[in-house]
């Protein structure tokens, strides 16, 4: 009976402790690694990502604060959005991918004629 007692007390436990977690979303305000870059990541649509530039430091790039960096980019995972998003070496816009690698880590890929990518991580601005 002990054992039983026991067995139910961890096993409720073990089930707070390992219950569903509040999942990290690509939401807010994030930095592109090399700080020239920040955006602020939302929802639109029907379970997709779009996400604007809020500050472009590196004034002769081609971005411009305001300049939207991903329209409506459709969840196809578990934490991938794919879709249309600016290139910003190129200021086009381009196929592109977003994994979210962490709640504080994300990635952005993007494609040109689907063979040259070029991948940036970003990081969330606390």
């Amino acid at each position: 009976m002990l054992d039983l007692l026991a067995s139910s007390i961890v096993a409720v436990f073990t089930g707070l402790l390992s219950g569903p977690s509040l999942s990290a979303t690509p939401f807010g305000l994030w930095q592109r690694g090399d700080a020239q870059i920040e955006a602020r990541f939302y929802p639109c649509g029907d379970n997709k990502l779009c996400a604007r530039v809020t500050e472009a430091r590196d004034k002769s790039a081609r971005i411009r604060s305001g300049a939207p960096l991903i329209q409506s980019a459709v969840k196809t995972g578990h934490n991938m959005w794919e879709g249309t998003m600016l290139e910003l070496d190129s200021g086009k816009n381009v196929a592109g991918v977003v994994t979210l690698n962490g709640r504080d880590a994300l990635s952005l890929k993007t494609c040109t004629a689907t063979v040259f990518c070029r991948v940036d991580n970003w990081s969330r601005v606390k």
